[in-house]
């Protein structure tokens, strides 16, 4: 097949249009990123809210952007706001999936457990096992007041080998021990939670001293 001059040269247009239209894409993305790491998330907004943002990104990625603005932000009502249009949305099965979960984890934060409950019929329809059940272990000690997975859990803290694992774990089994009434055993597993959160603190000011 033969091209002629004309049709060669529109093929080159739409070619660096579409990698112009992809560079302005990552750089917005990058400047979005900067403004979130610097805690300046009503500019970070701003920016989203430009026609140029409005016309590089498609409107589920748009929104989904302003959600973690608004989470960085600590915005209880923004991020609410957020999480009810992107939930009403058109999105792709994988973005449906991640906006459900987050969504989820939100609510249960936030002890909403009528907003959360529907939430977590679908993921145990839709996510992965891992998810599934995580998502259901935290329905159950949080939402259902369990203490039923203590002993599982001190044995997995036992054997946990990273300070993130052992602070979940560890405020997990806390929150079980308050359901069953036992302060001491609640003050206990907080203290080894905050241990494991200090080792955190420290990896990550080693971690930037090496920058």
């Amino acid at each position: 097949m033969q091209f002629n001059p004309i049709t060669i040269a529109l093929i080159a247009a739409a070619a660096a249009y579409f990698i112009v239209e992809q560079l302005m894409r990552s750089a917005r993305l990058n400047k979005f990123a900067l403004l979130l790491r610097d805690g300046r998330c009503d500019e970070a907004l701003e920016l989203l809210d430009k026609p140029s943002s409005k016309w590089l990104y498609p409107p589920f990625n748009r929104e989904y952007m302003k959600l973690n603005a608004y989470l960085v932000k600590d915005d209880v009502e923004g991020a609410s706001r957020q999480f009810d249009v992107l939930l009403t949305m058109r999105s792709s099965k994988n973005q449906r999936s991640e906006v459900v979960v987050k969504a989820y984890r939100f609510y249960m934060e936030h002890e909403r457990y009528k907003d959360a409950k529907p939430l977590l019929d679908e993921i145990e329809k839709t996510a992965d096992k891992g998810v599934a059940k995580e998502s259901r272990l935290m329905w159950e000690i949080f939402a259902e007041n369990d203490s039923s997975h203590i002993t599982e859990m001190e044995q997995q803290f036992k054997e946990a080998k990273s300070p993130q694992q052992r602070m979940r774990l560890a405020l997990l089994i806390a929150t079980q021990y308050e359901n069953a009434h036992k302060k001491s055993k609640v003050a206990e597993w907080r203290d080894k939670a905050n241990a494991a959160a200090g080792e955190l603190q420290d990896m990550a000011r080693r971690s930037s001293d090496k920058k």
